[in-house]
């Protein structure tokens, strides 16, 4: 996976903004400790939301897992890596179509479906919360966020993309890396335990292959202390 000059400045920088910010929050308190999160995401992946006109139909809307550790270096900030169970997309077009996609020319002789399937993704980033000591909690996220897509037709017709044809099969794979950002609220239901809502949002820094990865979530997990 490629990381263009412009995300990596803003992956270096991501840090430093966040240790500014962390002044404002109170380091008074002893550090938490470890903990194990999991939950589910609504998805909505905008992979298809080029294509438009009559005769079209998309389905952007899926429902993931997720699964992240949290490790805090203080009470305000904690570094987090995690996992994102695969999601889909898809775009059903009845009859013939033709127009752009990902920048590039396409058309069919029929009706087909072009689905858009994200392979388990993964994470890496910093969490900043406001106290780990009260019961309702604010919190940001920011990081990286590592992705692999595979851009598919079914049906009987036949899809030209680019200049090539496909029937029922991949027409373009592609992956790479981008900057996220996530805010959120977490209530404390015991002293090992904390129910969290997430809202998530990622939107690439760089189209490969004239794909640009781009969605946001809104997501309900648990965390367990140990």
């Amino acid at each position: 996976m490629k990381i263009n000059l412009y995300t990596f400045k803003t992956i270096l920088s991501l840090p430093l903004i966040f240790l500014s910010l962390a002044t404002n929050f109170s380091f008074a308190h002893d550090i938490p400790k470890p903990s194990i999160n999991s939950g589910v995401i609504v998805v909505y992946d905008n992979a298809f939301n080029s294509l438009s006109g009559n005769g079209l139909s998309i389905d952007n809307t899926d429902i993931a897992s997720s699964f992240i550790l949290t490790y805090p270096i203080s009470p305000s900030i904690s570094f987090e890596i995690g996992a994102l169970t695969g999601f889909k997309s898809s775009a059903t077009i009845s009859t013939s179509k033709s127009g752009t996609l990902h920048g590039k020319p396409y058309s069919t002789d029929g009706a087909l479906t072009l689905k858009a399937k994200t392979s388990t993704s993964y994470l890496s980033g910093i969490k900043l919360s406001s106290s780990a000591n009260k019961p309702l909690n604010i919190h940001a996220k920011t990081g990286l966020f590592f992705w692999e897509v595979d851009f598919s037709s079914s049906g009987n017709a036949t899809l030209t993309y680019n200049g090539s044809s496909y029937n029922s099969q991949s027409f373009l794979k592609v992956d790479g890396s981008d900057p996220f950002l996530g805010i959120g609220l977490s209530y404390k239901t015991s002293v090992k335990s904390m129910l969290n809502l997430d809202y998530y949002t990622l939107a690439s820094t760089n189209a490969i292959e004239g794909a640009a990865f781009d969605f946001n979530g809104y997501s309900i997990s648990w965390s367990i202390n140990f």
